[in-house]
């Protein structure tokens, strides 16, 4: 069964669809983590704790972009499918022309490099 079409420079599945799935797993486990770091934080009213709650909760976004620049090295449909925005009008879109060839990271989409 194959969930992409892997980057290889032989070409050939070295194993990369399982390495997929794990890491679309892992994506998955950390999305969950920041919903409930997030539900935890919103019920908190100790500063100190709601403080280190968010912390946590940003260190899970940043192993979402980090897990997610993974899975474009490997998958090159899904690389492509992440350099497309259907979300807005193209004259909405926080990413200009120009950056159009390059694959979008979370800070470029908020215009950071």
């Amino acid at each position: 069964m194959a969930y992409g079409k892997t980057d290889t420079a032989s070409g050939k599945d070295t194993g990369l669809e399982d390495v997929l799935i794990l890491l679309r797993d892992d994506l998955i486990g950390e999305l969950q983590a920041i919903n409930q770091y997030q539900a935890h934080i919103d019920r908190i009213d100790n500063l100190e704790i709601r403080e280190l709650l968010e912390h946590i909760r940003d260190d899970e976004k940043e192993h979402v972009a980090e897990i997610t620049h993974a899975i474009s090295r490997i998958d090159a449909i899904q690389r492509a499918k992440f350099a497309e925005d259907h979300t807005v009008a193209a004259e909405e879109r926080v990413a200009t022309e120009e950056d159009s060839g390059k694959i979008l990271t979370v800070g470029s989409m908020f215009g950071k490099k």
